[in-house]
């Protein structure tokens, strides 16, 4: 099932903190590592991807987009360098042992954000396969102060080399050793078929055409993986990626998720501190005194779920609400009533969550799983959930598309939401069907 997302856009945000993520870009570049030889017990070796087909809000795109600020936010906490020892592939093919330091990919790290949105598309190739080097090449110069010859250069370098010396190039115009390539907006690969008939190119017998373009794809991703210089993050919330691994298998190109947790207290309590509206703390805004911050923060992280779009959105509608009053507005009488209201204009004015494109019965039984089970608080064994689903991954992947997340208690499994995607799933006649027949449901 793929799903609609919109976000809210308000004017005045002047600073958005980077809420500590050290784990989920550690984990990107561990897996960059592991694809070249056997690390702390991983023995399946084959081109390595991060993958992250997340919750909407959860930081998909904000975690590659900001990539290179976190590798340098990471190495200038470093009081020394940090060595782990990891292994990297030498471009005479032997296996290395490097020292691992976040300096280092900071300053080493060239990084090229490419969205498969309908624009790839007029890149002057008809094969996807030079669309997307085109398409990195072209980004790599307009995303790193080259403007204006990056599409000239783009041109003229992929009609005369191969893949591996394009990679060259790019590292050696920017005096780079790696390049992190974020390909955001993977479900739209179906929609780019209609210009690259080269993604429906069956390979073999298949039982559902709908996967043909992804196991393409995944092939063209290992060629670019095999280089031994390409960090790749793939995010994007497609059912043809998280219930097929094996496409990703088919194509020799391993898929390790990345599972962006939601915001605790601590991170939400960071979030007021840090960020900026008009030059000044969203804290300094909403709140008169220290004594009022731990509780908002706690009704923030109950309402929001902490998933980081909706606390974002959440936090800026509320200084909105209150830029025009000359001290903050938030006290411990009102504090939840504000709230409410907040919540009400920021689902009327926006879509920010799932709505399956596809509404048939199908889709309403498992809204009903899924809501059924988190109003009950059900704890799954991970075992139980590959049993269930195949992969903890499609498992992960259902709960999400409603709107819902995953909490992960050592070796169990647990549905959270918050009351703002109860109230949003409320105002469509879809989910209210499915909570008819429980009587739990908050708004049944």
């Amino acid at each position: 099932m793929a799903s609609q997302e919109i976000r809210i856009s308000l004017p005045g945000m002047t600073k958005v903190p980077l809420i500590d993520r050290k784990e989920d870009i550690y984990s990107i570049l561990r897996t960059y590592f592991h694809q070249f030889s056997p690390v702390e017990g991983n023995l399946n070796i084959r081109p390595s991807a991060c993958f992250s087909p997340h919750i909407f809000g959860a930081g998909k795109s904000f975690v590659g987009e900001n990539f290179l600020e976190f590798l340098k936010k990471f190495a200038d906490e470093e009081e020394e360098q940090t060595k782990t020892e990891v292994f990297n592939k030498s471009s005479s093919g032997k296996v290395d042992l490097k020292i691992f330091s976040w300096k280092h990919f900071a300053e080493n790290t060239l990084s090229v954000i490419l969205e498969l949105r309908e624009s790839f598309s007029d890149a002057p190739f008809p094969s996807f396969r030079k669309a997307l080097m085109y398409n990195i090449v072209f980004r790599a110069f307009r995303q790193n102060g080259r403007r204006k010859d990056a599409a000239h250069v783009a041109s003229t370098i992929i009609k005369d080399h191969n893949l591996d010396d394009i990679i060259d190039f790019l590292l050696e115009q920017f005096q780079k050793q790696y390049l992190f390539l974020m390909i955001d907006e993977l479900s739209h690969l179906s929609y780019l078929t209609t210009y690259y008939s080269e993604l429906t190119t069956k390979q073999f017998v298949e039982s559902d055409p709908k996967y043909v373009p992804f196991r393409n794809f995944f092939r063209i991703l290992r060629d670019l993986l095999i280089t031994g210089k390409v960090i790749v993050y793939l995010a994007g919330r497609t059912a043809e990626i998280s219930a097929r691994l094996s496409d990703a298998r088919s194509s020799s190109v391993a898929l390790n998720m990345l599972r962006l947790n939601p915001f605790n207290l601590h991170d939400i309590n960071e979030y007021l501190e840090l960020a900026t509206y008009d030059g000044k703390s969203l804290k300094d805004w909403l709140l008169p005194s220290d004594g009022l911050q731990h509780r908002f923060a706690e009704l923030l992280k109950k309402k929001t779920g902490g998933i980081p779009l909706i606390v974002k959105n959440t936090l800026l509608a509320l200084v909105e609400k209150v830029a025009n009053l000359s001290h903050p507005a938030i006290n411990d009488d009102n504090m939840e009533s504000v709230l409410d209201d907040i919540f009400h204009s920021v689902v009327r004015k926006t879509t920010t969550f799932i709505v399956p494109e596809i509404l048939d019965s199908a889709t309403l039984l498992r809204y009903q799983f899924v809501l059924f089970n988190y109003q009950l608080g059900t704890v799954f064994p991970i075992n139980f959930a590959i049993t269930l689903c195949g992969t903890t991954t499609y498992l992960m992947d259902l709960v999400a598309t409603f709107g819902f997340y995953s909490e992960v208690l050592g070796e169990e499994f647990k549905i959270g939401c918050c009351e703002f995607i109860l109230r949003a799933h409320s105002n469509y006649k879809f989910f209210r069907e499915a909570t008819e027949l429980f009587p739990l449901s908050p708004f049944s």
